[in-house]
Formats: structure tokens, C-alpha cells, sequence
């Protein structure tokens, strides 16, 4: 199994950016915020963003390594491609690892249930 996460699976665009923010699913976590949408690219991509609010540097950096490793290693979860931003709230800095990862696994039950339900 891959779990490199490549370029692709990256948002970076600022018209990406926009369109899910205006057009996308949210959910509040105590963590952080999801805003997610399905996308036609045939692979999900992930963007995390984390203010000053939530710490210093390297708490800020911290939390962007733990988001993105719970996207690389779950990638199956998201069956199908989807675009998803995390922002980081501040309490995310402090959270502890056990909590953090299921805060994020209910999130994307959260997400299947909002899309069958649609």
C-alpha cells in the first residue's frame, strides 16, 4: 500500500480554495473544521490550514503533520474522491493523539452519513 501523499492529492489553487469553500459540505469537530466536497478527479485531495490561533510555529506545524498523516494512512475511508480542507482550531495544539484521531474518524463518518442522507 502507498501511502505517500503526492502532489496530486494537494490542493493548492486559490480558485480550488474558493469553489470548496462556496460550494462544499461543513462539519465542526471540537479539533478542527472539515469543509468537503466530492470532486471527479478519481483520487481525493487534502488541504490543512492552521492559523496563528492555534500556536506557535511548531505547534502549528505539529498539527499539519498529524492531519495529513491521518489522511495518508486512511485514504481507503474516503470512498469516493473528495477534495476536503481541515482547518485547525486552537485547541488542536494540545489535543492528545488518541483523541485527535478519532475526533478525525467521526468526521468522516459524519461525511457519509451527510451524503447518503442527500
Amino acid at each position: 500500500m502507498n501511502e505517500r501523499l503526492t502532489p496530486l492529492e494537494r490542493i493548492r489553487r486559490k480558485s480550488d480554495f474558493a469553489s470548496l469553500y462556496r460550494d462544499g459540505g461543513r462539519i465542526r469537530g471540537r479539533y478542527f473544521h472539515l469543509v468537503f466536497r466530492r470532486n471527479e478527479l478519481g483520487y481525493s485531495r487534502l488541504a490543512v490550514v492552521a492559523s496563528r490561533k492555534v500556536g506557535s510555529a511548531v505547534v502549528r506545524n505539529r498539527v499539519k503533520r498529524r492531519l495529513r498523516e491521518l489522511f495518508r494512512r486512511n485514504k481507503e475511508l474516503l470512498r469516493e474522491p473528495t477534495d476536503l480542507i481541515v482547518i485547525a482550531r486552537p485547541e488542536s495544539g494540545d489535543a492528545p493523539w488518541a483523541e485527535f484521531r478519532e475526533g478525525y474518524f467521526s468526521s468522516l463518518t459524519t461525511i457519509f452519513r451527510k451524503r447518503i442522507s442527500s
